[in-house]
């Protein structure tokens, strides 16, 4: 069991090196898109969407080397544990872009 377990977290390793290094970045990003509100001047909401779009796009692009370094054996396996994260990511920026826009709507009205 142990033997598996520590063959299991070296397989999990680069996948989630990949994963955090990209979830650090869609909190920023997240973070400025929600703030672009406060500043009600469209060429920064203009900015803010290239950002997310960009962000968005990228993060796609990951998710091909998410699905190479995979710790399971199976294609479907690994396909899946690809989308849960992408969409894991997703989610995670449309809630940070979420809750800041929130905030600087509250803290400007």
């Amino acid at each position: 069991m142990q033997f598996f377990l520590t063959r299991l977290r070296e397989r999990l390793e680069p996948a989630e090196e990949i994963f955090f290094k990209w979830l650090t970045r869609v909190f920023i990003a997240g973070i400025l898109v929600g703030s672009a509100g406060i500043d009600d001047a469209p060429p920064l909401e203009i900015a803010a969407l290239i950002l997310l779009l960009y962000v968005f796009f990228r993060v796609a692009m990951e998710c091909v080397n998410l699905y190479s370094v995979a710790p399971f054996r199976g294609k479907l396996p690994n396909a899946l544990f690809a989308i849960v994260a992408f969409l894991i990511l997703v989610f995670s920026l449309l809630t940070v872009v979420t809750f800041v826009d929130r905030i600087s709507n509250f803290v400007v009205d």
